[in-house]
């Protein structure tokens, strides 16, 4: 009788195995013997047997994974069979969380943000590589890699974009910046002034302009920055920023026929000290 047979596992054999060590996929009802119902196909298997083996991948600890028959494996357990036919394909099957994390992703519909922190677990936490993620998901690895970047995005910040619905070029743009106060004040900015994508960009840029660079030692760095667009949002950026640290400044911008002309307002020490008296 089968069931008191000691059978080496391999690879591509079929093997008489136990039903406490097979797991189902997480995601069910795909795939087989789909014109009978589960009961059907429970009496059918009690009647004449399991006609065609469940094929399964090896999982740690001496469990095992189906690849395909899940109806057939709940089928076998609801006819009251304790081992079943199974084709064991070579590998090992990723963990049941990391397989439904990978479902999960591919079924669509999941936050930017989200996304990012399930494929940073993926690789962090159950061995995936880039280029496997990217190959599992239809995505490229470079794509992968920059979703997985979102994630160093500080957690006031990540919240505020899922408050205000940005989009994720708008993330994909802030993360570039490494100043955290500064992502947060163009995030700010973009919200109150409806910028578009492309304004963020400059934004992020100019502000990349401020941060303090190591010279290079016999050269002299020039940066060629010609939309005037980009020096328009750094002086709204920069009002903006003095407007948050309590200062009453101002700009009035008006636009000309080949140029434009900002009128910058703020208060002196002296006119503070007025004003407070």
């Amino acid at each position: 009788m089968k069931h008191g047979m000691n059978i080496t596992v391999q690879d591509g054999q079929v093997c008489w195995l136990p039903l406490e060590r097979i797991a189902p996929r997480p995601s069910l009802g795909l795939g087989d013997t789909q014109g009978m119902t589960l009961l059907e196909l429970a009496d059918s298997i009690h009647r004449q047997g399991l006609i065609q083996p469940i094929t399964v991948q090896a999982a740690h600890g001496g469990k095992y994974v189906v690849v395909s028959g899940n109806r057939r494996l709940m089928a076998c357990r609801m006819a009251g069979l304790t081992h079943v036919d199974a084709v064991i394909l070579p590998g090992l099957a990723p963990d049941l969380n990391a397989r439904a994390m990978l479902e999960n992703i591919m079924a669509g519909g999941m936050h930017y943000l989200k996304e990012a922190e399930t494929l940073k677990s993926l690789v962090e936490q159950h061995g995936f590589t880039r280029e496997e993620l990217a190959r599992l998901l239809g995505m490229t690895a470079a794509g992968v890699a920059r979703r997985i970047r979102l994630t160093e995005l500080d957690g006031e910040l990540q919240a505020y974009l899922l408050e205000q619905a940005l989009p994720e070029r708008y993330a994909q743009a802030l993360v570039k910046l490494p100043d955290r106060r500064g992502r947060m004040t163009i995030a700010r900015q973009a919200v109150r002034e409806k910028l578009c994508v492309r304004d963020v960009e400059l934004l992020v840029q100019s502000a990349q302009t401020r941060l303090p660079v190591p010279p290079v030692a016999g050269r002299r760095t020039i940066a060629l920055m010609r939309d005037h667009r980009l020096y328009l949002n750094a002086i709204r950026s920069i009002v903006a920023q003095m407007q948050e640290a309590g200062l009453d400044a101002s700009a009035q911008e008006r636009l000309l026929d080949d140029s434009v002309e900002i009128t910058l307002r703020m208060p002196t020490r002296r006119g503070r000290m007025r004003r407070d008296s």
